[in-house]
């Protein structure tokens, strides 16, 4: 199960240094490998928008699947800009999938991270709408394609497999004492009708819109500044 692949291991970051000694420091660099939120979110004009001029942020389209290494590594051994924290956003287009090798991907790309100094933050994925695969049904059959590849869509096998991975994750970053982004939390319903809120969406249903992106603005920060501890405390 996805589960044992992302709990193996246990540890936690050592004592942090005091929010006063850091912000005295140069500005944090954060960076987020992901699809496209990074790039429609304009990640890195978040500081502007929020007026923080103590973290600088960075966008990192990190491909088409699911896969991240090959973004991650270019960062992790570039000689300039070397990020404090990096954030690892994946899709809801990659569900469902392989989640046992999901799972062990994220985690050696957290050992990677911390054996570096940098501080990793997973964020959970966004979940799809409610309508999502009844819309993708219909557009799959205007298209020619094979409306039954991610079987029935009444079933919603997406956002059932986007959901297992997401307690994975926060199983796997309480186990590791990770702070994570919860991309999720902030989007859904409620804890118990965690499909993506239709007023947060585009019409695909799949991703989000203007209004969820100013949204999660006002969650990033204290997300970074909480990291920003864990950055202090792996030098």
């Amino acid at each position: 199960m996805l589960v044992g692949a992302m709990l193996m291991g246990s540890g936690s970051f050592p004592k942090a240094l005091k929010h006063q000694e850091i912000s005295n420091m140069n500005p944090t660099n954060v960076v987020l490998i992901g699809a496209s939120i990074g790039k429609n979110w304009n990640f890195q004009g978040l500081p502007q928008r929020v007026d923080r001029s103590d973290f600088l942020m960075e966008y990192i389209h990190g491909g088409s699947y699911f896969d991240k290494s090959e973004k991650l590594h270019e960062v992790l051994w570039r000689e300039d800009k070397r990020p404090d924290i990096i954030v690892l956003k994946e899709c809801a287009a990659y569900f469902p999938g392989d989640l046992e090798a999901y799972g062990r991907m994220l985690e050696g790309w957290v050992e990677e991270c911390k054996n570096l100094g940098i501080v990793p933050i997973p964020a959970t994925v966004v979940p799809v709408t409610r309508l999502h695969p009844l819309k993708k049904f219909l557009i799959d059959i205007l298209k020619g394609r094979n409306p039954f590849k991610m079987g029935n869509p009444f079933k919603h096998l997406r956002n059932r497999s986007i959901l297992e991975y997401n307690d994975a994750l926060r199983r796997f970053a309480r186990r590791k004492g990770l702070t994570i982004l919860d991309l999720e939390a902030e989007v859904r319903y409620s804890e118990t009708n965690r499909f993506l809120r239709e007023d947060l969406a585009t019409l695909d249903g799949l991703h989000i819109n203007g209004k969820a992106y100013r949204m999660l603005d006002n969650i990033v920060i204290p997300v970074l500044e909480k990291a920003r501890g864990d950055a202090g405390q792996i030098q």
